[in-house]
């Protein structure tokens, strides 16, 4: 077949594979095999953990995609893995995780170039994108193919040679790669190269059957990289003459009607854009999938402007074609919404709440989350959509308990598995238990508190019916009790949550007010543990967090060493005090310490004494907690996570670890 012209010679010999210091087994791997291999930790960043996970990236017919490999844990710092490689995989690189999703440890052995393998067919030859995967991948200066190396990257040359060498044998692919091959053309020659860029799209034109994706590469280099507006425009035309239906059309419908003021001619173009556009065709096919955010985009907007105009029977008509990602968003904009600020009546709603859950259900393993970038395998985008799940379903749940729908609220009770997961909100978890009371479910409800207790997620109206089951004969037996009904694992790894946040930084003198107006200068505190809670009247969240905090506080009403501030910052400073008393009197605090923040100097904003704080930690934010003694820092944690017994627990760890010192 004819050959398209090779920019670059060299000479290059394959490896499938670096010497690897802590991973070992894997030799030359062959495609379609199945591949077994085994991790040693000791020396590394994941050293002493007791648990990790594995997740594999896959380079297979030139498209990137991550999977999850099963971890055995041999003994100690010693790990057993396999995987099943697909007949097309050409290059496939692991990585080594430990902790949860959001704040991981990794070992991808980024400082000696990762552990990452290229495949070999039955006979011993590298596989169509081995050489391309190899190149690009350890290049993401330049690829941004996923988030694997954080350090390492081979030089342009390098790039360059495997590229040319995939040239050489695989050149009829090109048409599957031609976005990486003219990077890599830019890499070597610069992006303003248009000589370049002309010569190279007329040899392709003339070499190869032209695709949608050929042209498409070439009008967007030469739209945004050499800003050749007319030529970009006589390539799109080409393109929109010949692919009708394709992803440019596509693209294009999707900017005139973004473009579109609100109204029924809009909503008619997205009906129509649905109809033209299938969803499901767009992200079965490779080329178009990363469009698949137009149809949530798109959706965002056609759904509410039907639910704020109460034409729900068109909503609900549309639900079905709608992803899982897509139905989430909508039930959160529009119901959750409406619940929540009362901009709508329960019964009016509910319909539409009820249809979007149904829904939901249906998709909830659709991995929709999962369908444009290289970001989750998918036992992590499950998860994802399972924390959505569990959001959606109880904010459903509250609104079946107050329109008195018990027997229907049952049925969705049985969503719900003994997992942190399903247990991770406080206060569905009430609700749940609510429900359950209602229905005389009391066994059931009993297990409710049990299960909150375990995963620490419980409130403080709960924790009071769960004393009145046990009947506890001291606070001890009870607090007993608690702690045995509570996770080990659970415990251990919110210890090490309140450990990483102890820190030991020295705060200057500060002043605040008390309720009276009266000056409260920090250095009165002398050798206390003090601990202060940051909060505003308008942030929501820091009053959602006092119900924990109220714990805390009332577990040491009786101990004269450690005391409890809660500043008022960023607010109206003591002016505001009448609607800070109300607030307090209304909802059982009003035996909280309070202090006002004051004045800064040079500015309208009462947060004098929280900007000495945010300045150590680059944090403006609050629900904010820190501890003090003896005029050190040695505790800060920012946020709330929706438990109140998970709160107190925290400030429990922190004031007793600092007790310790």
């Amino acid at each position: 077949m004819k050959k398209l012209l090779v920019l670059f010679v060299f000479c290059a010999y394959v490896f499938s594979g670096y010497a690897q210091s802590r991973l070992s087994g894997i030799e030359k791997p062959q495609a379609g095999s199945l591949i077994s291999f085994n991790y040693q930790a000791t020396g590394g960043p994941l050293e002493n953990h007791d648990t990790l996970s594995c997740t594999v990236y896959l380079y297979e017919d030139y498209l990137w995609r991550m999977d999850d490999v099963t971890l055995i844990r041999v003994e100690k710092n010693q790990w057993k893995g396999t995987y099943q490689l697909s007949d097309n995989c050409a290059l496939f690189a692991l990585s080594f995780l430990a902790g949860e999703m959001w704040n991981r440890i990794i070992d991808n052995n980024d400082e000696n170039g990762g552990y990452v393998f290229t495949t070999l067919d039955t006979q011993g030859k590298m596989l169509p994108g081995g050489y391309l995967g190899w190149g690009t991948f350890r290049k993401p200066s330049c690829f941004h193919i996923g988030n694997y190396f954080q350090k390492f990257d081979i030089q342009d040359e390098a790039v360059e040679m495997w590229t040319t060498k995939e040239m050489e044998h695989y050149a009829a692919n090109l048409p599957k790669f031609v976005d990486i091959y003219m990077n890599m053309v830019a890499l070597r020659m610069g992006e303003k190269n248009k000589k370049a860029v002309d010569f190279l799209f007329q040899k392709i034109n003339k070499e190869f059957a032209v695709t949608e994706f050929i042209y498409a590469t070439f009008e967007n280099i030469y739209r945004f990289k050499l800003q050749d507006r007319e030529k970009a425009d006589s390539i799109k035309a080409i393109v929109l003459k010949q692919y009708p239906n394709g992803f440019t059309a596509r693209a294009q419908m999707f900017h005139q009607i973004e473009a579109m003021p609100l109204g029924e001619e809009r909503l008619t173009q997205t009906e129509g854009f649905f109809k033209k556009y299938p969803y499901e065709d767009c992200v079965n096919d490779r080329f178009s999938k990363q469009q698949a955010y137009m149809y949530y985009n798109l959706t965002r907007v056609y759904a509410s402007t039907l639910f704020d105009g109460k034409r729900y029977d068109r909503l609900m008509a549309a639900l079905p074609s709608m992803n899982f990602v897509t139905l989430s968003e909508v039930f959160r904009w529009n119901i959750f919404r409406a619940y929540k600020l009362r901009l709508a009546k329960n019964d009016s709603i509910y319909p539409v709440a009820k249809a979007l859950m149904e829904q939901l259900v249906l998709k909830r393993n659709d991995l929709s989350n999962n369908t444009e970038e290289l970001r989750y395998t998918p036992k992590e985008a499950q998860v994802l959509l399972d924390i959505q799940f569990y959001e959606r379903l109880g904010i459903y749940l509250q609104l079946l308990k107050d329109l008195n729908r018990t027997e229907e609220a049952l049925t969705w009770l049985t969503y719900y598995r003994d997992d942190q997961l399903s247990y991770a909100d406080a206060t569905v978890n009430q609700t749940r238990y609510d429900i359950l009371v209602t229905a005389g479910k009391n066994e059931q409800a009993l297990d409710v508190l049990k299960k909150s207790v375990k995963y620490n997620t419980i409130t403080t109206e709960m924790m009071a019916a769960l004393r009145k089951e046990v009947k506890p004969v001291s606070e001890a037996e009870f607090k007993t009790y608690l702690d045995n009904l509570k996770g080990v694992a659970l415990k251990k790894a919110l210890y090490e949550e309140v450990k990483s946040h102890m820190t030991d930084v020295e705060i200057p003198s500060f002043e605040l007010l008390d309720m009276n107006g009266n000056i409260i200068k920090s250095d009165s505190f002398k050798d206390k543990i003090v601990v202060i809670d940051f909060w505003a009247n308008w942030c929501a969240p820091c009053k959602r967090a006092f119900e924990g905090m109220k714990i805390a506080v009332d577990a040491y009403a009786n101990d004269s060493d450690v005391v409890f501030y809660f500043v008022n910052t960023m607010d109206f400073g003591i002016k505001g005090k009448p609607a800070v008393e109300k607030y307090l009197n209304n909802n059982g605090y009003s035996h909280f310490k309070v202090l006002f923040d004051t004045l800064k100097e040079g500015t309208k904003s009462y947060n004098k004494t929280f900007s000495i704080f945010s300045q150590k930690f680059n944090s403006s934010g609050i629900p904010r907690k820190v501890i003090l003694k003896n005029g050190r820092m040695l505790y800060t944690a920012e946020g709330y996570s929706g438990s109140p017994s998970q709160l107190a627990d925290e400030i429990s760890y922190a004031v007793e670890l600092i007790r310790k010192r």
